[in-house]
This record gives structure tokens, sequence and C-alpha cells, in this order.
């Protein structure tokens, strides 16, 4: 049972601790009382052994009974010790370097192995001397100087790429440290400076595409390579219109020759997509899995991840022997432009290459299956390869391969 022992001050008393000790005696643990809103409230100080004495007690009863009496400042011990802990939590927040927000940053958000080596590149290439600036010493104004060297030293488009990724990381840190009134550590984002001022530089989307007549020559050109990876890799390419890493790192299990499809796991708009496969297509890849057995990948390589990397060497080949200039994504753009001279629903080609619907508040009640845009792709593929001049008449016009 706690026995209670008076001192000389109005509202602070004490109990001794039967374990605890100080110098030999029982220690002596202070207490205070005070009324607030009509209510007694007692709240524990602490140990004689912590330095807790009879006078410091006093004074801190003192300060809390007067700031209530004013409506000012901590009303109770319990408020003043949140008070404290908000200002060291704020003063090491505050500290809080570009570096480490950073580091956090990467521990936090779920990102793609190529955003994490993207956002990794712009820190070391754009803000390596900012590394171990605090963030709240970051401005408006170093911002847009940075921003303009950028894109003087390393072009238009990398440093409005490197200021989306700086924008990105203060807009994590705004939501994730906090001030010492609770607030966010950076009230405005010193980068929607660019925004405001419309200080971004013009980027031109790029526009480039194999023309229709081209198509025979580049077909003709990729048949011929030597290596059926890299040539069955463009053909998938070419008639899915699938991005380049959603055909690099496919996995044999998820094709389904069987019904005929395959899926995307894990897209850039981390939406799973299930697409039909055309008679040509699936025909070249249920040739090249039962023939390659049980490998992970679709296209195999020598590389550390497994899968097959972006054949430059080859590509270039195909380029000097077809006379034909083109970059994995223009094969993209072929795909959905053939998809629109078809005058094939949006709603189709977008589900088709993974596109976001966007806002449209009629595209959310659309549920499109795999059988559905079944068609759709097998319209795609036939014209493709009639323009090609590998399909006449509703027939596949055999080309002679390489065995290499």
């Amino acid at each position: 049972m706690v026995t209670w022992a008076r001192t000389r001050y109005t509202g602070v008393r004490s109990w001794q601790s039967e374990t605890r000790k100080l110098r030999g005696r029982p220690d002596r643990c202070y207490v205070i009382r005070y009324k607030r809103h009509g209510r007694t409230i007692t709240e524990t100080v602490g140990w004689q052994s912590e330095g807790i004495t009879q006078e410091f007690c006093s004074n801190l009863r003192g300060q809390i009974t007067a700031n209530i009496k004013t409506g000012q400042g901590y009303q109770s011990l319990e408020e003043k010790r949140q008070l404290e802990m908000a200002k060291r939590k704020s003063a090491e927040t505050a500290a809080v370097t570009l570096d480490q927000a950073f580091q956090e940053f990467l521990n936090t958000r779920t990102l793609k192995d190529r955003t994490i080596k993207d956002y990794k590149r712009s820190m070391e290439v754009a803000f390596q001397d900012w590394k171990s600036r605090r963030v709240i010493d970051i401005t408006r104004d170093s911002v847009a100087k940075r921003h303009a060297k950028l894109g003087k030293d390393q072009g238009a488009a990398q440093g409005n790429q490197h200021m989306r990724f700086l924008r990105s990381l203060l807009n994590f840190v705004a939501g994730y440290y906090e001030d010492a009134e609770g607030g966010p550590l950076i009230k405005f984002n010193p980068v929607q400076r660019l925004s405001q001022t419309r200080a971004w530089f013009r980027v031109d989307r790029r526009r480039t595409i194999i023309k229709t007549s081209d198509l025979p020559a580049w077909f003709k050109a990729v048949q011929a390579v030597k290596n059926k990876t890299v040539r069955d890799y463009l053909i998938f390419t070419l008639f899915t219109g699938s991005r380049k890493q959603e055909g690099l790192t496919l996995e044999t299990e998820q094709v389904d020759l069987i019904n005929k499809s395959y899926t995307v796991l894990d897209p850039k708009n981390r939406q799973p997509l299930t697409v039909p496969l055309p008679k040509y297509l699936h025909g070249i890849l249920k040739k090249r899995i039962e023939k390659q057995g049980k490998t992970k990948y679709v296209f195999p390589g020598d590389g550390e991840a497994g899968h097959f990397v972006e054949p430059k060497r080859q590509i270039a080949k195909i380029v000097k022997d077809s006379k034909v200039k083109f970059t994995l994504h223009d094969l993209r753009r072929v795909f959905i432009t053939q998809a629109d001279a078809l005058d094939l629903s949006v709603f189709a080609i977008k589900r088709l290459i993974n596109h976001s619907i966007g806002g449209d508040v009629t595209s959310g009640y659309v549920v499109t299956d795999v059988e559905r845009l079944r068609e759709p792709m097998q319209k795609i593929e036939d014209r493709m390869l009639m323009l090609a001049k590998v399909k006449k008449a509703g027939k596949v016009v055999p080309i002679r391969q390489n065995a290499g």
C-alpha cells in the first residue's frame, strides 16, 4: 500500500518506493495535483534519483496552473512532454538531408527495379552535390537554377526528368516528416516553381515510326537474322505492341498455348493484363516454347537476369540491311497506328496495349475479356502481315528462315 507524504509546497506530494534505493534509502517519487476545468488532475513528475525535487515540482505546477488561467501554452504535464518530444523530433527531421530522405523513400515506397535505377541515376548525375544538403534548405530559386543548368548540360528531356524525380522525392518528404507543430516539414514543394513560372522545357514527343512502305524490307531483314531469339522477340513486339521490358521479361508460364493468350503480370500501369495471341504469333511462340523446354523466360539470355536484353547490335544490323531506321518503341507505334487504321474501338485498342482508359465514367463500366479482344487482335496481325507482304488473300506466304 502506498503511503503519501506531504511537502511544504501546495499541490506537491510524494511516496517512497520499497524496491528503488537512493544512497541506501528508499527512493521518493513526486506527484503534482491541480484543478483544470473543475476536475482534479494528478500527474507523476518523476523520481528523486532522477534529479526531481520539491521545488521543481512546485514551479512546474505553477506554470501549468498559470497557463490554464490564460489559456496559453501547455496545460498539463502530459502536454508539456508531448511538446518537448515534438521539438526533439522536429530538430531531428529538420536535419534530414536529401540523401537520408532518398534512402527512406526507397525503403518506404514500392517501386519497380527500373524506376529505382532511374532514381539512383538522378541522385548521382543531377544531385550529387546536394546529397548532404538539408531538404529544408532546398529553395525555389536553387531548384530553378539547377533545372536551367541540367537543361544546358544534359538536354531538355533529361533536365525535366531529373526535376520530376526531385518533385516526387520532396512530395514524399512533405508527407513523411513533420515539424514541431505536427505539420509537413516542407510546406510548399520548391519544384512547383517550374510549373508556376512555366519553366519546364518543351520536349516534343518522339514521332518516329516504321512507314507502311518500309514494312516489307524491315520484315525481310528481321527474318534473315540468324539469332532466333532476336527474330522472335522483334516479331512478338510488333504483333503485340508491348513495351520493351514486357517482352524481354515474359516468362514461359505466363503464356497459355492452349487458350492462345499471354499475361503481363507487372506492366507499367500496374494493372495485370491478359491478351489473346493471334494465329501467326501463336505459331511462333508455340514452336519456341516447345523447343526450349522448361526455361523460365520465353526469350532467355546469358546475362545475370536470365532473360534477353535489348539487342542493340542486331537492331543496328537490321537497320543497315533494310535501310529502315527504328527503335523498339517504334514497333509499339506501328501496332497502335495500324489498329487505329482499322477503326477499332478505342477501348479495345487501349486494352490491347494496356493504356489507362482515363477518367471517362463510362469506361469504368466496360469489362473487356480476352475473347472480346481476340477478333481485333487478329485483324491487326492480318493487316500487318499483308502490309509486310507476308500474307496474301487469306494465307501466309512462307519466308525462308535461317537455321541458326
